[in-house]
């Protein structure tokens, strides 16, 4: 769901400031790059990307499948397709049970959550509810990494764009050896004026075509915060 409120955009680094990073023209043109994706500008951010464009977001340790609240419970809202399990669940799959602890919706969240953490290889027993019957199944906790083409990304930058009253954005570096650009950058904004104010802190490796310099991937690293997540 996307809130709707008049849209308004602010960047605090202007495009002037963020070029003061940049050592050479192939840093220059990926920081326009950035320019234009926080900013929302389909159009530009299009001529940027190579054909083959591929987007990698965090690796994370994970079941390998998403939920939502619905009418009747939890339910299964996605499934990759590297899920690890004894029976692999299908969307709309009701939870009933994690670790043989009833779910109860707006009760027992957090008591969920936590049986839900793990380390690579962990299982996590689940008792699903499809089509009035039920089935017992172990999800094993795996390397999850989402991918996005050229088509996805520009959807989701367009939906950032309309979503966020409010942001700015912080360079803190660039690195570059030939082809390949590390950015690290802090982002945070706000829905609505003068609402809650959300941040995260990013590192991204940004590869680029030795042939036409057009950006054939972006691989998202984990921050800190998503490193020490893995332990808990």
């Amino acid at each position: 769901m996307f809130f709707k409120y008049s849209y308004k955009l602010i960047i605090t680094v202007t495009f002037f400031s963020l070029s003061l990073y940049a050592q050479n023209k192939k840093e220059r043109e990926v920081l326009n790059f950035i320019h234009a994706r926080y900013n929302g500008n389909i159009d530009s951010v299009k001529m940027f990307l190579h054909e083959e464009f591929t987007y990698f977001h965090s690796p994370y340790i994970g079941m390998g499948m998403t939920t939502e609240e619905g009418p009747e419970g939890i339910f299964v809202d996605k499934v990759s397709p590297f899920i690890k399990a004894t029976i692999k669940p299908k969307v709309n799959d009701i939870i009933v049970e994690v670790n043989n602890i009833k779910v109860e919706m707006n009760k027992n969240y957090d008591i969920i959550k936590r049986n839900i953490n793990g380390a690579l290889g962990d299982s996590i027993e689940f008792l699903f509810s499809r089509n009035d019957t039920t089935f017992n199944s172990k999800i094993f906790l795996t390397e999850q990494q989402f991918k996005q083409n050229s088509i996805s990304f520009l959807t989701d930058i367009k939906l950032y764009a309309d979503r966020w009253y409010e942001y700015d954005f912080d360079l803190k570096d660039i690195l570059s050896k030939k082809n390949k650009f590390v950015v690290h950058y802090e982002w945070e904004g706000s829905l609505f004026e003068g609402g809650q104010i959300y941040s995260f802190k990013a590192i991204e490796i940004i590869k680029t075509s030795s042939h036409n310099n057009k950006i054939v991937s972006i691989e998202a690293v984990w921050t800190e915060k998503q490193f020490i997540d893995q332990f808990k």
